[in-house]
């Protein structure tokens, strides 16, 4: 009955998102509140013992005996306060922390196979909400412990009343697993049906002028209806069985009170029992009864939780073959020299690179020049680690890119895309995440060409970037986007089609930016311009995921077909 409950929670443990000091005062604090609790049923009966008997003297010292238990219930239960809160806050941010790190560095099929609404819905809500198991889990322990010493108490003092509290406690368990299992189950499918809501939501807004243009408006909120039509199936499914635990449970264990009342006002009445005796059976009873349906509410959150873990291991433990491993190769004083041995690629049962070979020189312009799909980004992708070649060596100053550690690979090959990125924040903050010197910024900001304009702007480098940066043109978006690239500092710089979208001006700008770079970066450039090719070093040719050409511009136009067709 309570393995479903083991793994749920050992699943949990298996995150790491724990300290250990704080789950020890947890588990300490809930133990000695729920064994603190035990002493008052028995105090009660001995201050009604001897009130009964006139005995007023120490009446009154039990009196005095169990206001310190309660007080001693009291100071446990801020104990345990202290503890949870402490302990909660360390695994609520050491689980977000653990999931941004898992995000940031998975392939790019995390995010085909683990949609952006399922990560931020579980970063989120659930993090939030799986961060008390370890409270919960020590509190069922707890209680459950409380549980079983006050049954054996009710045992010695009356077998058969003891027996009856333990079949109905065995009873009641049993029914709410059941219908808890069943509640877990439309538990996930309505949150299967959130995300579909939410990520539908998020299109609508993304794609809101598609919509008003196309008129889809109709079409859109029927499928948005059926999700919803979904959801609200499985949540009153979900509430059907959360009501019956609800229901059953406490009227089982009321129907056993008021048979226990009956077995004790029986024996009173037989001269077996006397009051005191009474209150103490009550008074444990009672306790058994809340104890229980704490116990109870404890199992239903860690069931309730089942989903929540199950979507966070999900992202955790994410695995594909492609998945890369980062060696520990930790030396730092990269030239930039790149080598493609025999490298091939298979995507999704395509070979997308078929046996490509080159080498770069450090401190050299290389152009990567081919029709569209012919295998260009993905050479990209295969440098910065974001797939794992099938067969083939790629090199970096002669060491596979593979043994590298995250840190030093991450901070020598960086790359400005064709639609770069800016987060809506201040100027200075977008490139602080990089770099947080400001003199550091302005250098980048001047090598960029950007930092006139900056300057020319009212708040300045503290001027608030706007909904990805559209406050600015394409062409500043993208110079800001190389500063924050220089900033890394990296040797090799990957630039993907920087230049297609933007103006001549700025395209001549980004040109002769280029020509300064070259004197210390290896820089790779994804280009069709004409105008680029003619600047590089070298230019390598790719059609259909082979290298056809590699040379200088004039070489090839004069031997290459496949660069003359580029050209034309």
């Amino acid at each position: 009955m309570f393995k479903r409950y083991y793994l749920i929670v050992k699943k949990f443990f298996s995150f790491g998102a724990n300290n250990k000091k704080l789950l020890f005062h947890l588990f300490f604090s809930a133990f000695l509140r729920s064994l603190s609790l035990l002493l008052i049923p028995f105090t009660a009966s001995m201050i009604v013992k001897y009130a009964a008997i006139s005995d007023f003297n120490r009446a009154i010292i039990w009196i005095l005996i169990f206001l310190i238990s309660s007080l001693i219930y009291v100071l446990f239960h801020h104990y345990n306060f202290v503890a949870y809160s402490n302990s909660s806050i360390f695994t609520h941010n050491k689980l977000q922390q653990l999931i941004l790190n898992k995000v940031t560095t998975y392939d790019e099929n995390f995010s085909k196979e683990i949609s952006t609404p399922y990560i931020v819905n579980t970063a989120f809500n659930d993090v939030g909400n799986v961060m008390k198991i370890p409270d919960i889990t020590f509190d069922a322990i707890a209680e459950a412990i409380n549980i079983i010493v006050a049954i054996a108490i009710l045992m010695k003092v009356n077998f058969i009343i003891g027996l009856l509290s333990l079949v109905l406690n065995i009873i009641s368990l049993y029914t709410s697993a059941k219908n808890m299992e069943k509640k877990e189950f439309y538990l996930a499918g309505q949150r299967k049906y959130q995300d579909s809501i939410s990520g539908l939501m998020g299109q609508i807004i993304d794609g809101n002028k598609e919509i008003k243009s196309f008129n889809m408006k109709d079409d859109i909120s029927g499928y948005l209806e059926n999700y919803k039509k979904q959801w609200r199936k499985n949540y009153f499914k979900k509430r059907k069985y959360n009501d019956n635990v609800y229901v059953f449970v406490p009227a089982i264990l009321g129907f056993g009170k008021i048979l226990i009342y009956l077995i004790s006002i029986y024996l009173i009445l037989g001269d077996k029992y006397n009051v005191a005796t009474l209150v103490l059976i009550i008074g444990y009873y009672e306790n058994i009864q809340t104890e229980f349906s704490k116990f109870f509410n404890k199992l239903n959150d860690i069931s309730g939780n089942t989903t929540r873990v199950d979507r966070i291991y999900k992202i955790l433990n994410y695995k594909t073959k492609n998945m890369l491993d980062f060696g520990k190769n930790d030396n730092d004083m990269i030239n930039g020299k790149i080598e493609f041995k025999n490298v091939s690629f298979t995507y999704e049962k395509q070979e997308v690179i078929k046996n490509v070979s080159f080498k770069i020189q450090p401190k050299s312009f290389i152009a990567i020049v081919g029709k569209s799909g012919s295998g260009k980004s993905t050479i990209f992708r295969l440098l910065l680690r974001l797939y794992k070649a099938n067969q083939g060596d790629i090199l970096l100053d002669n060491e596979n890119i593979y043994e590298y550690s995250k840190d030093v690979y991450s901070s020598n090959v960086a790359i400005v895309t064709q639609k770069p990125f800016i987060f809506d924040m201040s100027i200075r903050e977008n490139l602080s995440l990089v770099d947080s010197n400001h003199q550091h910024q302005i250098e980048a900001c001047k090598r960029a060409g950007i930092h006139d304009y900056i300057m020319s702007l009212k708040d300045g480098y503290n001027t608030k970037m706007i909904s990805d940066a559209e406050n600015i043109s394409s062409g500043q978006k993208q110079l800001i986007a190389l500063a924050r690239t220089l900033l890394s500092k990296s040797e090799v710089l990957l630039f993907d089609e920087v230049t297609s979208t933007l103006d001549i001006n700025t395209s001549k700008k980004i040109m002769k930016i280029l020509k300064d770079l070259k004197k210390d970066h290896t820089i790779l450039m994804i280009t069709h311009k004409p105008q680029l090719m003619k600047l590089a070093d070298e230019i390598i040719v790719i059609d259909h995921g082979r290298l056809v050409g590699n040379g200088k511009h004039k070489e090839l136009l004069k031997n290459n077909k496949y660069y003359q067709v580029l050209q034309k």
